[in-house]
């Protein structure tokens, strides 16, 4: 066979083979939008005297996600630390003051997740919480649904106040370190 007709042929065996190879198939990421209106986030604090249920009125967020595998999400959400509320004026604007959030100097708390895994029928969402100025990873179980157009995502975890520097103390009321917080998050296809 002549060099010329063997290169032909080799070149054409290699573009039937790159054409009929088993490619992965690319993924379709969809970018959601979080929907304050239908969406909670929740806390509850502890002390002696009474514990502390609330709320953040203000927050928001994307979420990058292929719907057809939510271990590739990616997650942003802000919340504006004096949109906090307990129902007591007193209590909230003492949580906004610098013995906790400090909302004049740290006015947002952000997250935004690393990676997520799958985790007892759910996600294990790992992420870098900041608050007050400081960064610590978290590891948030979630469950995920996914569709085209909406996603829902809801969970719960638990963060030590002392890991974020906030150690205020009452010596009349004494404050539980552990938080727990509790979110569900509803949102729809950016731009639709």
């Amino acid at each position: 066979m002549p060099p010329r007709l063997r290169r032909a042929v080799f070149l054409l065996l290699v573009a039937l083979l790159v054409e009929g190879w088993p490619w992965p198939a690319s993924a379709d990421v969809v970018r959601y939008r979080i929907d304050l209106a239908r969406s909670a986030l929740t806390f509850k604090a502890t002390s002696r005297v009474v514990n502390a249920d609330g709320r953040f009125h203000k927050f928001g967020g994307d979420v990058s996600v292929d719907p057809r595998d939510p271990t590739t999400a990616r997650i942003s959400i802000t919340i504006e630390g004096a949109s906090i509320d307990t129902a007591n004026t007193k209590r909230d604007n003492h949580l906004r003051s610098p013995d906790f959030f400090w909302v004049e100097r740290y006015p947002v708390v952000t997250f935004e997740s690393v990676r997520a895994a799958r985790a007892n029928g759910g996600l294990t969402v790992v992420g870098q919480l900041t608050l007050r100025g400081v960064t610590r990873e978290i590891l948030v179980p979630t469950t995920v649904s996914v569709t085209a157009d909406d996603f829902v995502a809801e969970g719960e975890f638990e963060l030590k106040r002392s890991d974020y520097e906030i150690t205020y103390q009452s010596v009349l009321n004494p404050v539980g370190d552990v938080v727990h917080v509790k979110f569900l998050f509803r949102g729809t296809r950016a731009g639709s």
